[in-house]
């Protein structure tokens, strides 16, 4: 039988992506590389992800799309629900807040972006050398990044023959004008994204209009830290979990570690439910009671 699979559109193509559920085991193992600490690996984590759940592994993900798929994994597996504790910008003092994950998948499949920002093609030599510059695919870029010119470049085409597949020996051999229209590209890039931000918050303790944001920056390390923030969770809690609903709930680990952390949620507010009309049941009982 097919794996239940559910959908995300992207904003540029308008494709419908199909997704498979984030079981309860592969998100521990992911809990477990964003506690690691390291970016790299963190990137690498999220990559796989996306390709191990996305049944759609032909289409080459910017990092818009990837941005959408993750927080849409995040929302129907996990919790639409993000918790956030923020720090107040004018009084630094401490408020918690939620926001719905959907609003931020909205946003970001609702960004009036030129289409020369997903692409760009350049002719150079009467064409006989077409360069595509797009989007970067990566979740964790750095502006001073060395390679930044490889990230931006999606196809060359010398002489009708696409020789993408070696385009780190061809940039070395870009002359001036090419390396000048790659570098316009980012800056338009970063400017088409400059104002914009994935939530913006207001301080209950700010006396004016003091917002806490988080850009969507691409040549920072807010994006990957925003994610970070999504998915992470005490690794702790996993094992308290999986005992709670082992031991008390006697399901067995089979089911549990193929089950979404949502739908093990709904096994713990069954509990509660029960709980606590028992304890309703044994109020009233002893309201009764013969004094």
């Amino acid at each position: 039988m097919r794996q239940f699979v559910y959908t995300v559109k992207l904003p540029r193509q308008r494709q419908v992506v199909l997704i498979k559920e984030l079981q309860f085991d592969r998100y521990k193992h992911l809990v477990k590389n964003i506690l690691n600490g390291n970016d790299e690996v963190i990137t690498k984590a999220f990559d796989c992800l996306i390709d191990d759940l996305c049944e759609e592994n032909y289409i080459e993900y910017t990092f818009l799309d990837k941005l959408i798929i993750l927080l849409t994994i995040r929302s129907v597996c996990i919790s639409p629900v993000l918790e956030l504790t923020v720090n107040c910008p004018e009084t630094n003092q401490q408020f918690n807040t939620n926001v719905k994950i959907t609003d931020i998948i909205d946003k970001l499949q609702n960004l009036n972006l030129p289409d020369e920002v997903y692409k760009t093609v350049k002719h150079y030599n009467n064409g006989d050398l077409i360069v595509e510059i797009g989007m970067p695919n990566t979740l964790n870029l750095k502006e001073e990044d060395l390679s930044i010119t490889n990230t931006t470049i999606q196809k060359i085409t010398l002489n009708n023959n696409d020789v993408t597949n070696i385009k780190e020996q061809i940039i070395e051999h870009f002359p001036i004008t090419v390396l000048k229209d790659i570098r316009d590209y980012i800056d338009f890039f970063s400017d088409s994204f400059y104002n914009l931000s994935l939530l913006s918050l207001q301080s209950p303790f700010a006396k004016v209009d003091n917002m806490v944001t988080v850009p969507l920056n691409l040549f920072s390390n807010s994006i990957i830290e925003f994610l970070k923030i999504c998915f992470k969770r005490s690794l702790l809690s996993f094992y308290e979990l999986e005992y709670f609903l082992n031991h008390k709930l006697n399901i067995d680990y089979d089911l549990i570690k193929v089950a979404t952390p949502a739908e093990l949620n709904i096994y713990i507010n069954f509990f509660k439910e029960e709980k606590a009309e028992e304890e309703k049941r044994e109020r009233k009982k002893n309201l009764n009671l013969p004094q």
